[in-house]
């Protein structure tokens, strides 16, 4: 006791908790006060547009680009006339990272790489839990990719499964250049537009990274160490 009157700790309820709830439901009833300095703008006619200083509205492959790189993803942009990876550039990652075994979906363009991956006598394997967890490199293609922020879209129906883009330490993602889009609204507001959802859509920006220890990037904690991209443009 203090004076008369109860000494309670930091944080703790004291008084007429009824009273005080009275007194806020009374202030609400009123509706939100108008800030003469601050007024609210007017109601939105939709959900606006994602706007981002990072893209280019005039150059929307070389906004992902950028912006894809700078998350440490590795982009090989290509010209090339058939739609499909140079075999040179296939040959040169499948040296530098000592793939002998891969996983690829079932996308058409990750099945082409996959039998070309055969060729350079490298294992392929479809997709499954186990295959991935044992394979050196991830081979996919994406249903879009995002400009603003570099990120590839990948729907688990398409693909044929989710472990391909995270267990491998490499993934390798062949991207045709017309599906970049500008900002993730024109991924997300697809989503309903009457098709069937996909059980599981990833978003995936760069290598796998967490920051969770003592705030310090680490890279491929979650899934890959290592994302390269092949950018194809129509020549």
């Amino acid at each position: 006791m203090e004076g008369g009157r109860a000494v309670t700790a930091p944080g703790t309820e004291t008084g007429d908790r009824t009273a005080f709830l009275a007194r806020l439901r009374e202030r609400l009833a009123g509706g939100v006060p108008e800030n003469l300095a601050h007024p609210l703008p007017p109601p939105l006619d939709g959900v606006p547009l994602v706007r981002s200083n990072r893209l280019d509205p005039s150059d929307i492959v070389g906004s992902f680009i950028r912006n894809a790189e700078a998350t440490r993803a590795v982009v090989h942009d290509r010209t090339v006339a058939d739609g499909h990876m140079p075999d040179d550039l296939l040959a040169e990652l499948v040296e530098r990272h000592v793939v002998r075994r891969a996983v690829v979906s079932r996308e058409p363009e990750a099945r082409h790489i996959g039998d070309r991956l055969q060729d350079l006598g490298v294992a392929v394997d479809p997709v499954s839990i186990a295959t991935s967890s044992r394979a050196d490199l991830g081979v996919t293609s994406a249903v879009a990719a995002i400009a603003t922020t570099g990120t590839l879209v990948q729907d688990s129906h398409v693909v044929g499964g989710r472990s391909v883009s995270l267990l491998p330490p490499v993934h390798l993602c062949v991207l045709p250049a017309d599906r970049i889009v500008p900002t993730s609204a024109e991924v997300l507001r697809g989503l309903g537009d009457g098709r069937v959802l996909p059980s599981n859509l990833v978003l995936i920006t760069g290598p796998s990274r967490s920051g969770d220890i003592e705030q310090i990037m680490a890279l491929g904690v979650h899934g890959p160490l290592v994302v390269e991209i092949a950018l194809l443009r129509a020549g």
